[in-house]
């Protein structure tokens, strides 16, 4: 055995023949190619993964270590399949002979199973002419071996008709290269299949044990090595459905599935699913009230079983480190493992699983509430909007999105609050009043959903006075002047539309907003539209008091720009009436157009009260506007 570290963590393939270039070769440092290549002929890495006894005998050349559940493995270097040292040749240039099945498990280090084998009576069979597939368990998989089956193979010890012993035989020989994402391969113990599944981060399990050496070949078929002993009592030919539902720890999952009318579809759902499937203890951690509302709701029910469904299978042995998965709700559920043990979400993995005809069943000691079974208020630190939820909770109406709905609320991120002037955020923590008025104004009465949103809708928000505007752009929505930019996350008493921005009440005529704003002036301007305004006919096109109904965007000149003009120009504007209202109405777009609205380096052509004109947003910014 030699050895050499390496820091990098990805599998990159493998190639086993000396001086060849491996494909992808632009991936692999070069100093690693050179280590490698130094080893000699057929030589190919073993990587371990510290404090645990896992070995992966990789049977490539180019392999760069990574992190298996937190822990960074170590990679040796050791004679590929079918070769061995020849005294102190560099590399591993002797080929080994073959031999039989039980043979060849043993050389592996197999020996505990070969000795049960030897004892069985099924030596002879391993060591005859007939090609086998055997799945042989390690040493170290007896010592882990639970006691229900270990009472069951030493009441068989001695017995060729064996059920376990049987069924980690395939009658024909099957190599990795064969091996589907998911697939079953049918075993010597009759009207019993394993299921085989291949991962994209390179492991392999057979019934969810760990392939650790795979395609030994012997004279009479192939051995590979896995990590645990396989029970034939979890593998059944039975639907995941019909397990659930005759299994008694899960009663309460059984009820729900056949509520939500979601069992036929599971029945007859094309691949294979794995189901996450809560104990009766883990409802009981729910209040009865929570409980009883979700299951009682018929939406909010059948995302809850979606979102303890996924499709396709998930061996808790072959997850590595953070994964997230789709769920058949379109949610998403993490599953992520650390020295301690194997997570969905929050929840820890038991191991404890049953393996049906169309899939796998995880018995977990939490319920994954999905977006659409939490209330508003879960969702919102779901979705990491901490410091909405925290005003909500300083308003004192952390009860009214808990329990009542159905709302909908417009929620600005994280960045939006801290880019609120620092004033109004800390007094806002601090007075229950303002923090009220806040949280109110960016919600508002029912399910307001991005698809029967239209261009200039005005729904009123929680205060009952102030209306919130709502805009249909291209590629975007808005609310006020603010973006959507993660919209309809459903709860069960409501919707979150996630924005860019905090909003207020727009309790300001137009010439209060301009003459706040510091370092310019734009009294031409307001001069033009106050007496645009007292016109009659004009003032009906164009009122622009608080209570206005009609929305505007105002492309305003200031002072410095009207003063670049020609004095006649000036003198025109003051005394013609008929001129100064089409200037005014030369700036001023029927519909709001915040910037945000505007794509960088595109041309929008927005319709004026004069006719439409050309706006473009550059790359610094800058709004051009004609």
């Amino acid at each position: 055995m030699w050895t050499a570290e390496v820091l990098r963590a990805v599998c990159l393939g493998c190639l086993l023949v000396a001086g060849a270039q491996p494909a992808d070769a632009k991936r692999i440092p070069r100093w690693w190619m050179k280590v490698a290549q130094r080893q000699g002929p057929n030589a190919c890495v073993v990587e371990e993964v510290p404090n645990t006894g896992l070995e992966f005998w990789t049977e490539c050349r180019y392999w760069l270590n990574r992190k298996i559940c937190g822990r960074r493995t170590r990679i040796r270097f050791e004679c590929c399949e079918g070769f061995e040292r020849n005294g102190d040749e560099n590399g591993c240039t002797r080929v080994k002979p073959l031999m039989n099945l039980l043979e060849t498990a043993e050389s592996l280090g197999a020996t505990k199973w070969a000795q049960y084998i030897r004892e069985s009576g099924l030596a002879g069979e391993l060591e005859g002419a007939a090609a086998y597939t055997l799945f042989a368990p390690t040493n170290e998989a007896f010592e882990n071996l639970r006691r229900s089956l270990k009472s069951q193979m030493e009441a068989y010890r001695g017995n060729p008709n064996n059920p376990i012993l049987l069924y980690h035989m395939l009658p024909t020989k099957l190599l990795s290269d064969h091996f589907q994402a998911d697939m079953m391969a049918e075993t010597r113990y009759q009207g019993h299949s394993v299921r085989i599944n291949k991962y994209s981060n390179g492991m392999t399990t057979i019934n969810c044990a760990l392939l650790i050496r795979k395609d030994q070949h012997a004279t009479n078929g192939v051995v590979h090595l896995i990590s645990s002993v396989l029970d034939p009592s979890i593998g059944t030919g039975r639907n995941v459905v019909d397990i659930v539902l005759s299994d008694g720890r899960f009663s309460v999952l059984a009820d729900v599935l056949e509520r939500s009318g979601y069992i036929n579809r599971l029945r007859t759902m094309q691949g294979s699913v794995t189901v996450l499937a809560p104990s009766d203890e883990a409802f009981q951690k729910l209040p009865e009230s929570r409980r009883e509302k979700i299951i009682n709701d018929n939406e909010a029910r059948l995302a809850l079983i979606q979102n303890h469904i996924i499709p396709h299978v998930i061996c808790e042995s072959a997850v590595t480190g953070e994964h997230r998965v789709t769920t058949a709700s379109k949610d998403k559920l993490m599953f992520s493992c650390d020295i301690d043990g194997t997570y969905v979400e929050t929840t820890k993995m038991r191991g404890n699983f049953n393996l049906g005809q169309n899939g796998i069943i995880h018995m977990i000691d939490d319920v994954l509430l999905p977006d659409r079974a939490k209330n508003l208020l879960e969702l919102a630190e779901s979705r990491q909007l901490y410091t909405f939820v925290e005003l909500v909770k300083k308003a004192g109406l952390e009860e009214t999105l808990s329990h009542t709905g159905d709302y909908t609320f417009f929620v600005p991120d994280e960045a939006a609050w801290y880019a609120l002037d620092s004033q109004v955020l800390d007094k806002a923590r601090r007075d229950l009043d303002l923090a009220g008025q806040l949280v109110r104004f960016h919600g508002a009465y029912g399910r307001h959903l991005t698809n029967a949103i239209t261009d200039n809708q005005a729904i009123m928000s929680l205060n009952e006075e102030d209306p919130v505007r709502l805009q249909v752009w291209r590629r975007a929505l808005g609310v006020e002047d603010a973006l959507i930019t993660e919209p309809d996350l459903e709860a069960q008493n409501g919707v979150i539309h996630i924005i860019n921005k905090v909003i207020t009440p727009s309790n300001q005529s137009l010439a209060d907003v301009l003459r706040s704003l510091p370092g310019h002036s734009f009294e031409t301007f307001l001069e033009a539209v106050d007496r645009v305004s007292q016109e009659g006919e004009a003032g009906a096109l164009l009122s622009l008091g608080p209570g206005d109904e009609m929305f505007y965007t105002f492309f305003v000149p200031t002072d410095r720009a009207f003063r670049r003009v020609n004095q006649a120009m000036l003198r025109r504007l003051r005394q013609d009436e008929a001129f100064t209202r089409r200037v005014v109405r030369q700036h001023v777009a029927v519909n709001m157009f915040p910037e945000i609205s505007f794509e960088k380096n595109l041309v929008y052509t927005v319709n004026g009260m004069a006719g439409p004109f050309d706006v473009k947003r550059t790359k610094e910014d800058i709004l051009k506007v004609g």
